[in-house]
């Protein structure tokens, strides 16, 4: 049980680094703006998986204080 969430952990924490270095890459057709104007569509999937995670995640803690 704590080597899974261990595990889970790590993943959240790779994934938010991921989602980090993509939020900041951009294109180099949009060089020299401040800002992109939309969010790369990887960094959307990335969002949506890691809320996804999140919420299995409190599921899991739910069922661990249950045992």
């Amino acid at each position: 049980e704590e080597e899974k969430k261990r595990l889970e952990e790590e993943e959240k924490k790779l994934q938010e680094e991921q989602q980090r270095k993509l939020s900041v890459n951009v294109s180099p057709k949009d060089k020299g703006k401040e800002v992109a104007d939309e969010p790369h569509p990887l960094v959307l999937v990335l969002q949506e998986q890691l809320e996804a995670q999140k919420v299995e995640q409190e599921k899991i803690k739910e069922e661990v204080k249950n045992l």
